[in-house]
């Protein structure tokens, strides 16, 4: 297909042509499940995220400024769509895998009073405590969400462990 067609195709899908987004569809499906192949390794994932690719695609086609750039766009759209499976799958196997880790019997009962402590945490110190610890960022991280220095970061994270130990004290779970 010559360039000069393709761009006729995404001409007339943006005027509303659905036959001329089938026909790209047709064009550039194999190259978008090669590429979501490629990043998430399963076949079965890849034909999903194909899909939602052109349905994403045609969605934002009205957004695509530079007709005869549809083939980077639509891949552009894949690579990303695949990269945002993996990070859910990652975080879904991460709450599987806490879950199987939570504590039964005794522990469990400890489990939740230190769940309850923390929610009587200001939310100043709570947030940056629960992205610490139990989301995994680093402080950089912490401190670029929360819109704070990397200091001030510190400085909340010792004023939370100190609110937190006398809250537990207080209930009894911690000497």
């Amino acid at each position: 297909m010559s360039q000069n067609t393709a761009t006729k195709r995404v001409q007339a899908a943006q005027c509303g042509d659905q036959a001329a987004y089938t026909q790209l569809i047709k064009d550039h499906y194999r190259s978008v499940f090669l590429i979501c192949l490629g990043v998430v390794g399963n076949p079965h994932d890849a034909e999903d995220l194909a899909q939602e690719v052109f349905i994403t695609g045609l969605k934002r086609l009205d957004q695509l400024r530079d007709r005869a750039q549809f083939s980077a766009w639509i891949m552009q759209i894949a690579r990303h769509h695949s990269i945002n499976l993996l990070r859910s799958k990652r975080r879904i196997k991460m709450k599987a895998d806490q879950i199987r880790q939570l504590p039964v019997g005794q522990e469990a009962t400890h489990y939740i009073e230190v769940e309850r402590a923390l929610q009587k945490l200001p939310q100043a110190l709570r947030e940056p405590l629960v992205m610490y610890y139990f989301d995994g960022q680093d402080v950089k991280k912490v401190a670029e969400v929360l819109k704070v220095s990397a200091s001030s970061v510190y400085q909340r994270l010792r004023l939370a462990h100190r609110q937190l130990h006398s809250l537990l004290v207080r209930q009894g779970d911690v000497s």
